[in-house]
């Protein structure tokens, strides 16, 4: 039987065996300064929690994550919007170099924001029915902003963000896999057990690691998506303009 191990307002931590399972169940799960927040305790408590373990991450319903939330963004400014998409870049950075492997189970539309917290886990499922991933931004006459656009320019191929960021094209499962977004499909019936497959399936163990490092494995996400992580860390970037690395 799972332990909960964090409970707050819709954002829970729970381990069975050596898998931690963190489930989103805000409803749309938009993204503002209180799930932010809740995002932040949540993973404390996986980062604290003892080796080896994996995590998945998960939602509840009809919705993963909905994205950002816009009409918090709209009613704040432009200078509170900037801060709240820092700290959330931070969540990303943290989720990103987790010392631990990471699988997000996609149970419902994950528009902006939510993909992007699929994007910061290592592997990434979907169920196969009435679900969607989108970059929202070119619909809505947005740009991406330098930290989404390199955590996307990291985990997916030329192809993808063609047809994900200027196409806007939502994508199925079926198309997600295809485009390299996701590494599976499944029923919805069946989610959360293929996730939990697919997490055994990446500890230690499993995958016959004779000195797993957490720390070392930690560095070596730094090593494989530097620029990914270097922007969703760095703070005052909300309102920067990208430049060249050279």
């Amino acid at each position: 039987m799972a332990a909960s191990l964090f409970s707050k307002d819709g954002i829970t931590v729970t381990q069975e065996g050596q898998i931690l399972t963190l489930t989103l169940d805000r409803g749309e799960c938009r993204i503002n300064p209180e799930s932010i927040e809740l995002l932040s305790d949540a993973l404390k408590v996986v980062e604290k929690a003892p080796h080896p373990k994996a995590l998945v991450v998960t939602g509840q319903g009809k919705f993963f994550c909905n994205g950002l939330d816009v009409k918090w963004m709209n009613e704040s400014g432009a200078a509170k919007s900037d801060a709240m998409l820092e700290s959330f870049w931070g969540v990303l950075a943290r989720l990103l170099v987790m010392n631990c492997h990471t699988v997000c189970a996609i149970n419902g539309h994950g528009f902006g924001a939510g993909l992007f917290i699929a994007l910061s886990c290592d592997w990434r499922i979907m169920q196969n029915g009435k679900a969607w991933v989108n970059f929202p931004e070119a619909n809505l006459g947005m740009r991406l902003s330098k930290a989404f656009a390199e955590l996307a320019k990291a985990k997916l191929n030329p192809s993808a963000l063609r047809a994900g960021a200027l196409a806007a094209k939502r994508f199925t499962s079926s198309e997600a896999l295809a485009h390299g977004i996701i590494d599976a499909e499944c029923p919805l019936a069946d989610l959360a057990q293929e996730a939990r497959k697919m997490a055994e399936g990446v500890l230690p163990a499993s995958l016959q690691l004779a000195r797993f490092n957490p720390q070392k494995f930690a560095m070596m996400k730094i090593e494989l998506y530097t620029d990914a992580y270097r922007a969703l860390s760095s703070p005052g970037s909300a309102a920067a303009v990208p430049s060249a690395r050279l």
